[in-house]
Formats: C-alpha cells, structure tokens, sequence
C-alpha cells in the first residue's frame, strides 16, 4: 500500500475513535516507573540470570534501554504483550523477565513477539550474527521464560490487523521507515485493550539528535505528527533521561509511550 493511501486511512473517523480507549500518558510519572520500592532488588537477581546469556550492548538495544523495559512492565503490569521486532531477542528476554516477575502468584501473562524473520535459525538468524550462544527461543528455555514466550514469523502488520486477541502493551521496534509506523500505529491501536499503550523505540522528539553521534531515526515521530495531523487524539510521552547509562556516554532513551491525549 502508498503512502498516500496509508495517510488517506488515518482520516477515517471510526478509526481514529480506537485511540480514546487507549491509556493517558499525561498521568504517567517517570519517578515511579522507574524508582518504585522493591523493583531494583528483582531486577538485579533478574540481571544476573539474564547475564548468563553472553548478551553484547549491540545485540539489539542498549541495556540501559534494555533495562528500562523490565521496569516499565513491573509498572504498567500488562499481562498480555505483543512485541514487534526480535531480531536476536536481547528486548524479548528483558520483558519476559518483567512478566514473569510481575506475575509470579499468577498464571497467564503472555508475551508474543513476532519478526518478518525466523529469528531461531540455526544459520540464518540475527543471533548467530550477533555472535551469541544460543538462539531466543533457547535463552528463554535456558531462563525458565519459554511458558509465557511464542516466537511468530510474519508482517507486523499482518499480525496487527488479525482480529482476535487484544493487547495491554505493544512495544513496536521493527521496521522504522514512516510508511511502515503510520500504519502500525493505527492497527495497534485497534488492537490494545481498554487503557493500554503502544511503546514506540527510535522516537526523536522534534526529530532531533539524543546523543553525540547525531543520529536521528525520523519515522516514529513523523508519523505521529501525521497522526495528530489528520485529527487522532493520541499522546506521546518521551522517556528522557533514564536513572542509569545508556550510551554514548548518556542515560538518554528513544523510547516513548504512546497513548490518549488531548484532541489536535
């Protein structure tokens, strides 16, 4: 699908009106998704299962931002994720980690994350690219994650517009270009349950750099300036300095969640 037929999407009003039930990022504080009592101790015993991987800082995010995922899902405790984007499975494991310390009295939190490629190949896949030992399906055998996990090969968009389950968090971290976001934004919308939010990676507000390098990924925030654009009453809530590094010598993050706000 074009662009413009993608853009001429947005403006369907029954479509933007998924946006309303989705959580409100103005109430989010950093203080307590970050800083709540007792979290740190869990995830440093979760840090230290998870350093038995050989996971590298550039096996997928940084692990500051890596980090940060387990302690937005020990706050929000959403029990059913939908990740877009593994590759070698560095974030996967970092919010299995967070389910499965959230709901350890419980059963059924759920994590499903899908890439456009089958990222457990023996051959093939980014982890052997990576250069580590054991492929995301086996590290999270390895952690006692594998009940909550299923590993999906398919389109993002193929998956999001797949009627059925709904979602309280969905992380979108694969492709980045804006005509792939401006159409994963709407459909994950769809798709998030009463109060939920999508949590966007590479979002450079007013498309400017976070770090020294100058680095900026433009299609997240594009697309939500289109969005808000053709009228969608969404927020997006930038996640700034974290507590702790992340890179180039900073704590800043890309990562951002995405929610109700007020109407443009």
């Amino acid at each position: 699908m074009a662009l413009a037929e993608r853009l001429r999407l947005l403006l369907r009003p029954g479509l933007r009106s998924t946006a309303q039930s989705a959580g409100a990022v103005g109430t989010l504080d950093p203080n307590l998704l970050f800083g709540a009592p007792g979290v740190e101790a869990d995830w440093n015993a979760a840090a230290a299962g998870i350093a038995t991987l050989g996971l590298t800082p550039e096996a997928g995010m940084n692990p500051g931002d890596r980090r940060a995922l387990y302690y937005l899902v020990r706050h929000l405790q959403p029990g059913r994720v939908l990740e877009i984007g593994t590759q070698a499975g560095a974030s996967t494991v970092h919010l299995a980690a967070g389910l499965a310390d959230a709901y350890r009295a419980t059963a059924g939190p759920r994590l499903l994350t899908v890439d456009i490629k089958d990222v457990n190949h023996p051959e093939s896949a980014a982890w052997r690219a990576f250069g580590l030992p054991q492929s995301p399906r086996d590290a999270m055998q390895r952690l006692g994650y594998d009940g909550l996990v299923e590993f999906r090969t398919a389109r993002s968009l193929d998956v999001l517009r797949e009627a059925g389950e709904a979602w309280d968090l969905i992380f979108l971290d694969g492709d980045h270009r804006l005509k792939t976001v401006v159409a994963e934004i709407p459909a994950a919308l769809a798709r998030l349950r009463p109060g939920g939010f999508l949590l966007l990676h590479d979002f450079f507000p007013g498309r400017r750099p976070l770090w020294p390098d100058g680095k900026v990924i433009e299609g997240p925030q594009r697309a939500v300036e289109l969005l808000r654009g053709a009228g969608w009453p969404v927020a997006v809530k930038p996640l700034g300095d974290l507590p702790w590094p992340t890179k180039q010598g900073t704590a800043r993050t890309s990562l951002a969640l995405l929610g109700a706000g007020p109407a443009p």
